[in-house]
């Protein structure tokens, strides 16, 4: 038995925010009755993105028959897909539809659901009719995939890679027809062959891309293995590939298949069943933190297919021991603070207004004696309660497939500090320590703003700087973390600003200059204005469209895709929105952050919105 210390500063920076990128994959075998069944499960983890893979095109599916040809023409079965988006929707979930494999009124004669389509203009209508669907019914669907490992031998896709890149052609294109705003992306990287043909497999596909000017707003790939952290091996692999194209600095990377247990996944004990697979995934959690130009990581799978035993949810909805580190890590803020912890564990923490959070994981083969210290606890707290996760409530849970996590005890906080010492973490065991602020007042910013599309520029995606927003806090949060100068842009797309939106900034350390710019939107993007920056600003609204350059010396690439047509005074508190508003403008554009010049230690939070109302309350008795 070995002894291991954790000190936690809530005073103190902690780098990257712990923000909540961390979504789920399941395979199209998983039938959507319990999908819709389960569906309660994923916002217990506050999971906001679900990538499916349909299987249209092969007959046995449940959505292989989504669409026919008929004597009249094509034909769509709407029924259970819609049902399934809604249900989804209400769980806090944006359905992520990979569209695969190649639907039935395009394959050849005597082909199947992985023949290459025979009809290409045929194959462009099907997609566009599928995105016009769901764009009417409100644009439910975050992100829509060109397909699922085509480059997978003998599994999903028969033509070669360069029949791929006219499949993504044809498909991206007509999913634009249907819904010009879609997000779409590709190629779904397998990594099934030598790493050195993946590597020129996603070039070729790149260079096709901005050969032909095809729309491109992710890259994914899939990762399986957690030996000498090979997902960090493929992950810098794919980066070299973009971060040498300028072309597509606006392009996030998804990693939407990912687990740490290699295949085969059969029907017996593994670690897929076991406590084991706790630390694993809290490793990874906190490994893909760091990497700040990847938008998105799906856990493959949440509910059990049938086919490989990949589910963190059994076929009967019963949860497995790796549900219970999403469920700890999404009650968690995203305010990151600082964490220290011996090599054989890990640790994350995080504060805001209403919570501090710390969790803790043994990833050593030993009994671990822990002793935790968290310093720098504000006025107002008075107790930490702490939830265990070991072998005995995983034996409860064997028992009573409803048990919820719960308090193993409370420690009261005594002059702004609480210390834990004594406890046996056993190996794979998990600890969670959580403060609650009581009573806290309502609080009112902007309630008409409604906020969609989170939207990214990366100057740099090899500098771990950040820029995001956190739906939870209602924050936009930006730092260098250690790598100043001109950081990551990000873009919210916004309905409902109003003439006058209030911000409320926190500058925490450092400095930059910021700019805040506004596209107005009325049937498009029709004019911008910039408040803030390294330039003089000009807010006389007869003055003349500004000709300059945006801060981060480059025209803007999003909205009007040209400079702020004006320059206003930087704003600490309220956007004039109203007075650079272009006629017939009733709240809808883009709202974007770009921060110039930075230092090393800058770290800023932006309050857009209020925090939403705790998904948790205090941890069980």
């Amino acid at each position: 038995m070995g002894k291991g210390n954790v000190w936690v500063d809530l005073a103190g920076e902690g780098g990257v925010p712990l923000f909540k990128k961390f979504a789920m994959f399941d395979s199209g075998f998983v039938p959507a009755e319990r999908t819709c069944r389960d569906a309660a499960l994923f916002r217990r983890c506050r999971i906001s993105s679900l990538r499916m893979d349909l299987f249209i095109g092969e007959p046995a599916a449940e959505f292989g028959s989504m669409v026919e040809e008929t004597p009249e023409g094509l034909h769509y079965s709407w029924e259970k897909a819609d049902r399934l988006v809604k249900v989804l929707e209400k769980n806090g979930v944006s359905p992520y539809f990979s569209w695969c494999y190649v639907p039935l009124p395009v394959q050849p004669e005597g082909g199947n659901f992985r023949s290459v389509p025979a009809d290409w203009e045929k194959y462009r209508e099907i997609m566009k009719d599928f995105a016009a669907h769901f764009k009417q019914m409100g644009s439910p669907l975050g992100y829509q995939e060109i397909y699922n490992e085509p480059v997978n031998p003998g599994a999903f896709f028969d033509g070669t890679p360069e029949d791929y890149q006219t499949l993504y052609e044809y498909g991206a294109l007509g999913i634009r027809d249907g819904d010009p705003e879609a997000l779409v992306g590709g190629p779904a990287e397998a990594f099934v062959l030598p790493p050195s043909e993946c590597r020129d497999n996603a070039s070729r596909f790149l260079d096709y891309i901005q050969r032909k000017d095809l729309p491109m707003d992710f890259f994914s790939f899939h990762t399986y293995g957690f030996r000498e952290k090979i997902y960090l091996e493929r992950l810098r692999m794919m980066r070299s590939v973009l971060g040498r194209r300028e072309y597509f600095n606006h392009v996030g990377i998804h990693v939407n298949e990912m687990n740490t247990v290699p295949p085969p996944w059969p029907y017996r004990k593994t670690i897929l069943e076991q406590q084991d697979l706790l630390p694993q995934i809290l490793t990874v959690i906190e490994d893909f933190l760091e990497e700040t130009d990847v938008e998105l990581v799906h856990w493959a799978q949440m509910l059990d297919s049938g086919v490989d035993a990949l589910g963190l949810v059994d076929h009967l909805g019963r949860l497995r021991p790796g549900y219970f580190a999403f469920e700890l890590y999404a009650r968690m803020p995203a305010g990151r603070v600082e964490s220290s912890c011996d090599d054989r564990l890990g640790c994350m923490a995080s504060a805001d207004e209403q919570r501090f959070s710390a969790i803790v994981w043994n990833k050593s083969d030993e009994v671990v004696e822990l002793s935790e210290s968290i310093s720098g606890i504000p006025d107002g707290f008075s107790q930490v309660d702490v939830c265990i996760v070991d072998s005995l409530f995983l034996d409860g849970l064997a028992r009573d497939p409803g048990l919820r996590l719960r308090r193993y005890m409370s420690l009261p906080v005594s002059g702004g500090e609480v210390r834990l010492s004594g406890i046996l973490l056993g190996i794979s065991d998990v600890i969670y320590m959580e403060g609650n602020m009581p009573g806290l007042g309502k609080m009112t910013v902007n309630p008409g703003l409604c906020i969609g599309q989170i939207l990214h520029y990366y100057p740099d995606r090899w500098k771990r700087c950040y820029a995001d927003y956190d739906a939870d806090s209602g924050c936009v949060f930006l730092g260098a973390n250690g790598c100043g100068g001109k950081l990551t842009t990000v873009s919210l797309k916004i309905q409902g600003a109003g003439g006058r939106l209030k911000i409320v900034r926190n500058r925490i350390s450092g400095k930059a200059d910021l700019a805040v710019r506004m596209d107005y939107y009325t049937s498009e993007y029709v004019s911008a204005v910039r408040f803030g920056g390294i330039m003089e600003a000009k807010s006389s609204l007869e003055a003349e469209p500004s000709l300059e350059e945006e801060p981060s010396g480059e025209e803007f690439g999003r909205g009007t895709k040209r400079p702020a047509d004006y320059l206003a005074e930087e704003a600490e508190d309220i956007l004039d929105l109203e007075r650079y508003a272009p006629a017939g403008w009733e709240g809808e554009g883009m709202l974007s952050f770009l921060a110039a010049d930075a230092s090393d230690d800058y770290r800023e939070v932006i309050r857009l919105k209020a925090p939403v109302s705790r998904a948790f309350g205090s941890l069980l008795d």
